[in-house]
């Protein structure tokens, strides 16, 4: 597999500011035994659920963000039973959404890396939004150029 040359390089845990541990489950695997490919989002969405929305709710129920795009590669076999170390930093805040970043790592090695853009949205009007001011704040603590 080529290696991104876009920096930063995802394989790097030192260039994360938050991370999360994610239990891999046995409903996780495949039938060769191995993480499948679907758990990958599930990861990444567990990191998000943990760290951004609870301050996007804090602002009443109906905000929250929506996933616009994805793209990930799976670089290393990840497997059951375990955890899996998942790092995210922020790449780019617009008016209404940003980029994520992130790198999946169980034993001490990268097994995937993923790019993700979202949407900050209010779930009753249907539309999107400027994330709030503290939101906001957040995302930039997380920001690598």
């Amino acid at each position: 597999m080529q290696k991104n040359t876009l920096s930063p390089d995802l394989t790097d845990r030192s260039i994360f500011r938050a991370w999360e541990r994610v239990a891999v489950r046995y409903i996780d695997l495949d039938p060769l035994g191995h993480v499948n490919n679907s758990a990958l989002g599930i990861f990444l969405e567990e990191i998000r659920c943990r760290l951004i929305a609870p301050k996007m709710k804090a602002h009443g129920r109906q905000f929250d963000m929506v996933l616009a795009s994805a793209e990930m590669q799976w670089l290393k076999e990840m497997t059951y039973p375990g955890e899996v170390e998942v790092g995210m930093i922020a790449r780019r805040i617009g008016t209404k959404s940003f980029t994520l970043a992130h790198g999946v790592f169980q034993g001490g090695h990268c097994t995937a890396t993923a790019t993700v853009t979202l949407v900050a949205f209010d779930l009753d009007k249907r539309v999107s939004m400027a994330p709030h001011a503290d939101v906001r704040a957040y995302l930039e603590t997380l920001l690598v150029a």
